[in-house]
């Protein structure tokens, strides 16, 4: 009993070092079984870090998925605030590149990234100025229209990645005309268009927005049409037909969209062919519906007849 008195004396070193391991051991022992060290997925932004004001960067993911080890009462939701992942663009050319994922877990040990590697497209910041358009959209009024001046401004600065830029076909003020019959003002929000007619996105239009005093028109378009003849009366008995040329065959005219969508061909006013006893060359005017401008307004029309 003195020894163990003695060991256990306040200024017995020994017995404090021993009760200082012995209680570790057990603090230890407690929390691995009451918290033990597991693993963890958690997704997380993916950060873009060095990219200077001329660098535009394309087709990178927005999130990434990190796999940390760490005790399980760290692992708790609020643990993604302690997870970053990003890539570094630090002195990276233009063009495809494919750049590692790095990741940082501050209360704990990162065990993995998926995907370890992203393949991001590096391009350059560039200008161009091009002007503005109109176009007419939600109109129930197809032969209407706006013409293209009274835009301000007129011209507008592209500010965007080159391969972005070099895509922009034009960029235009949509207008609204519906129900509209008279000139009227607009303010409108400005979309950059490629080839096919498709928005172009994450480029900067400086301004956005154009004041529109729009003119409404009426639109009018033009096409070529085959020349039909129109016959009234009958052949004399012992007379036929045997050949009848239209000089010009087609007739340019122009019309109304409404209007000429719905022509497939021109017609002339009726020949009487009552009197048509020999070949002959004859005049016959156009039969023209309204608000159709002909080109020439009669055509030359030739009968060859034989006796029977």
């Amino acid at each position: 009993m003195n020894f163990l008195e003695d060991l256990f004396k306040k200024d017995n070193l020994l017995a404090r070092i021993i009760s200082l391991v012995v209680a570790c051991f057990l603090w230890a022992y407690v929390m691995m079984e009451q918290n033990p060290v597991i693993e963890r997925y958690y997704e997380v932004p993916l950060q873009q870090k060095n990219v200077t004001e001329t660098m535009a960067i394309f087709n990178v993911p927005d999130v990434v998925t990190v796999q940390v080890r760490a005790s399980r009462l760290l692992l708790d939701d609020s643990a993604t605030a302690a997870i970053s992942a990003y890539i570094d663009l630090k002195g990276v050319a233009e063009g495809q590149q494919k750049l590692p994922v790095n990741a940082f877990f501050s209360r704990g040990e990162v065990v993995n990234v998926f995907p370890k590697e992203v393949n991001v497209l590096v391009d350059h910041i560039t200008e161009k100025t091009v002007p503005v358009v109109t176009q007419v959209v939600d109109n129930s009024d197809e032969d209407l229209t706006v013409d293209n001046n009274g835009i301000d401004p007129a011209y507008v600065t592209l500010k965007g990645a080159s391969s972005k830029l070099s895509k922009i076909r034009e960029v235009v003020a949509p207008v609204n005309i519906k129900g509209q019959r008279e000139n009227f003002q607009a303010e409108c929000v400005l979309t950059a268009l490629d080839e096919n007619d498709k928005p172009v996105t994450d480029v900067q239009i400086l301004p956005d927005k154009a004041t529109v005093n729009a003119v409404i028109i009426r639109k009018m378009i033009s096409e070529e049409l085959p020349v039909r003849v129109a016959i009234s009366g009958e052949l004399q008995e012992g007379i036929s037909i045997t050949q009848m040329q239209v000089l010009p065959e087609k007739v340019r005219i122009t019309a109304p969209p409404s209007v000429l969508k719905k022509m497939e061909e021109i017609s002339t006013k009726p020949i009487d062919i009552t009197s048509l006893n020999g070949s002959i060359e004859v005049a016959a005017e156009l039969d023209l519906p309204d608000k159709v401008i002909p080109d020439v307004r009669a055509v030359r029309v030739r009968f060859s007849v034989e006796r029977q």
